[in-house]
C-alpha cells in the first residue's frame, strides 16, 4: 500500500508518494541517535586506538530497528550495532540477558546505564532505550581488541551524552 500526501503551495498542488508500508513490519525510527555510532567522532576514536587511519569509510545501515556500522580495518573490521528497543525497560532487560549469557565479563562502570566487556573484547552497553554491541571479533590479531572496542564505546557514549 502506498500513502499519498497532497499540499497546495502558492496555487500549485504538490503530491508526494511516500514509501510503501508493510503492516506489522518493524520500521527504523525516523530520527534516532542510534545512527551516531557511524559519526566522525567514533571514527576518530577508532583511528586513535589503532594509531593509523582506516583504509576506507565506515558504512552504516538500518535493518528494522537495528542500526549497524562497520568500520573497515586493514585485515579485518570492527562492527558496532545498536538496537532501538523503544523503552529503557526493554533495553535494560536485553542488557541483563546478554550479561547473564556472558561468562567472565568485566563490568565497565560509568558508561551509559550499564556496560560490560567479555573476555573476547566485545562490549555490550545500554543507555536509555538503546542496546549497543561493539564487536571486535573480526579485527586482525595484531590489534588490541579490548582496547579498540573500549575506545569505540567511550566515543559513542560521548555522542550520546545529551540523552534522548
Amino acid at each position: 500500500m502506498r500513502r499519498l500526501a497532497a499540499a497546495a503551495l502558492g496555487g500549485a498542488t504538490l503530491i508526494l508518494v511516500l514509501a510503501p508500508t508493510t503492516a506489522g513490519a518493524k520500521q527504523a525510527p525516523a530520527k534516532s541517535i542510534a545512527a551516531e555510532i557511524c559519526e566522525p567522532m567514533v571514527r576518530n576514536a577508532v583511528e586513535a586506538s589503532l594509531g593509523t587511519p582506516l583504509p576506507a569509510a565506515q558504512q552504516g545501515a538500518w535493518s528494522g530497528r537495528t542500526y549497524t556500522c562497520t568500520y573497515p580495518l586493514t585485515g579485518g573490521q570492527l562492527v558496532l550495532t545498536v538496537d532501538d528497543l523503544r523503552t529503557k525497560k526493554q533495553a535494560q532487560a536485553a542488557y541483563r540477558a546478554a550479561n547473564r549469557a556472558t561468562v567472565h565479563r568485566t563490568r565497565l562502570n560509568g558508561l551509559g546505564n550499564g556496560a560490560f566487556q567479555g573476555p573476547d573484547g566485545g562490549i555490550v552497553a545500554f543507555k536509555d532505550q538503546f542496546l549497543l554491541r561493539v564487536d571486535p571479533a573480526a579485527a586482525p590479531p595484531t590489534v588490541g581488541k579490548s582496547d579498540l572496542a573500549f575506545a569505540a564505546l567511550v566515543a559513542v557514549m560521548g555522542c550520546w551524552t545529551g540523552g534522548t
